[in-house]
C-alpha cells in the first residue's frame, strides 16, 4: 500500500448559543474552525486526522501542502513509526515545535485510523487497550468574565448530566461561583483553566486565595508556562496543578515529569505528534505514577483520537470536552456526550468517518 495524497481541509461550524458570546483562544467566538488531514491511498483506504487549528490553520495547512505532503507521497501508510520519525528529522530545521508539529500530528492520527482499517480493529485495541464503552467528560467551558455567564452555563451542564465542569477564568468571583454551585450539586471539585496569566509572585498569591475552594486543579499557573521551577513553587500553595497543552515535545514532557511540577499532565493529540507522541507520554507519565488527562478542544479526529488513548492508556479515563453546541457536525455528532459520557467508538481506526458531502459544504479551504 502507498500514500497518493494527503489534503488539509479547513471547514467552520457555527455555535448556537444559549447565553453570552464566550472567548476562546482570546478571541470573541461565534464559530470554530477545524483543520482535516485527509490520507489517500493506492488501495483505496483513507485516513483522517487533525491538526492544531485555532488561530494557526493558514500557516499549518500551508506546511501540509508544502512540506509534508510531498515527502509523503509513496510511502507506506503502515510504517509509522519509519514515516513519522523520518519527516521529524527532515522538518526540524524549520522547527521543532509549533504548525510543523500541528501539521506532523494531523498526519500521525490519519496514519493511524488507516493502520486500524488495514487492521480491522479500533485504534483503541491496537494500543493495546481493553477499552471501557463510554469515557466520563468534563464540561469544558469557554471564557466569559462574568459571573452571571459563568453560573448560566455551569447550571446548564449539570442538567446535562455532567459531573465535571472546567472554567476558563482568572477572576476569584467566577471561580467561587462555579465551585460554590459544583459544591451545592455534590459535582465533582471545579477545574480551573487560567491561561498561564501571572508571573510567580502573582500565580503564589492568588493560588493562595483559591486554596479554599477545593479545586481539582488550577491549569498553567504560571508566565511562562515551561517555567517548571516557577510551576512546582506555585503547586507548593497546595492547590493541585495541570500544564501540558503548550508542552510540545517529548524532552520537554520528560523534563516535566521528572520535575514532579505537576499533578496532571496533559498532552494535545494535534500539537505534540498525534497518537504515537501521546503514546510515549503515557509510558513516561504512567512509569512516574503522574495523572494524564489530555487537552481536547476539538470536534473530530483529534477529539475521538483522544478518546481512543485515554481509553487504552489512561489509569482513570477522562476527558475534555468543549461546552458548545455546534450546528453541522460532519461526524455525525459523536462529541455530543450522554449524561457526561462519549461512546468509545468500536469501528476500525477511529471508527467514524466523516459527511463529506457536508464537509465540502461548509468547507472555508
Amino acid at each position: 500500500m502507498k500514500i497518493t495524497r494527503v489534503t488539509g481541509i479547513v471547514y467552520r461550524q457555527k455555535i448556537r448559543l444559549t447565553g453570552p458570546q464566550p472567548k476562546f483562544a482570546g478571541e470573541l467566538r461565534s464559530e470554530f474552525e477545524s483543520l482535516l488531514v485527509k490520507v489517500e491511498t493506492d488501495e483505496g483506504i483513507t485516513g483522517w486526522g487533525e491538526a492544531f487549528p485555532h488561530r494557526v490553520w493558514r500557516a499549518t495547512k500551508s506546511l501540509i501542502e508544502t512540506l509534508v505532503a510531498p515527502a509523503c507521497i509513496g510511502a507506506d501508510p503502515t510504517d509509522i513509526s519509519g514515516l513519522m520519525n523520518g519527516l521529524i528529522r527532515k522538518t526540524y530545521g524549520v522547527g521543532r515545535a509549533g504548525p510543523v508539529m500541528f501539521a506532523l500530528s494531523g498526519l500521525d492520527i490519519a496514519l493511524w485510523d488507516i493502520l486500524g482499517k488495514v487492521a480491522g480493529l479500533p485504534i483503541h485495541k491496537l494500543l493495546g487497550g481493553g477499552a471501557p464503552a463510554t469515557i466520563q467528560a468534563y464540561a469544558s467551558l469557554l471564557k466569559y468574565n462574568d459571573t452571571k455567564a459563568v453560573v448560566h452555563y455551569c447550571e446548564e451542564a449539570l442538567a446535562r448530566g455532567f459531573t465535571d465542569i472546567k472554567v476558563h477564568e482568572t477572576g476569584y468571583d467566577e471561580i467561587r461561583a462555579a465551585a460554590m454551585l459544583a459544591r451545592d450539586a455534590k459535582a465533582g471539585p471545579v477545574m480551573v483553566d487560567v491561561n498561564a496569566p501571572w508571573v510567580l509572585q502573582e500565580a503564589v498569591a492568588n493560588m493562595e486565595r483559591l486554596r479554599d475552594l477545593g479545586l481539582k486543579w488550577v491549569e498553567e499557573p504560571v508566565w511562562p508556562p515551561e517555567d517548571f521551577r516557577a510551576l512546582a513553587l506555585a503547586r507548593d500553595t497546595g492547590v493541585p496543578v495541570a500544564v501540558g497543552e503548550t508542552v510540545l515535545t517529548l524532552t520537554d514532557f520528560a523534563r516535566l515529569i521528572e520535575s514532579r511540577a505537576a499533578d496532571y499532565v496533559q498532552p494535545s493529540v494535534t500539537k505534540i505528534g498525534g497518537i504515537s507522541a501521546m503514546r510515549d507520554v503515557y509510558a513516561m507519565a504512567n512509569q512516574a505514577s503522574v495523572a494524564v488527562v489530555p487537552h481536547s478542544a476539538y470536534f473530530g479526529p483529534g477529539l475521538i483520537a483522544t478518546a481512543h488513548v485515554q481509553a487504552a492508556l489512561s489509569r482513570a479515563p477522562f476527558i475534555e470536552r468543549l461546552y458548545v453546541d455546534l450546528e453541522d457536525d460532519p461526524f455525525g455528532g459523536w462529541y455530543v456526550p450522554h449524561n457526561g459520557t462519549l461512546t468509545i467508538p468500536q469501528g476500525p481506526g477511529l471508527g467514524i468517518d466523516p459527511d463529506e458531502k457536508l464537509i465540502e459544504r461548509i468547507r472555508v479551504e
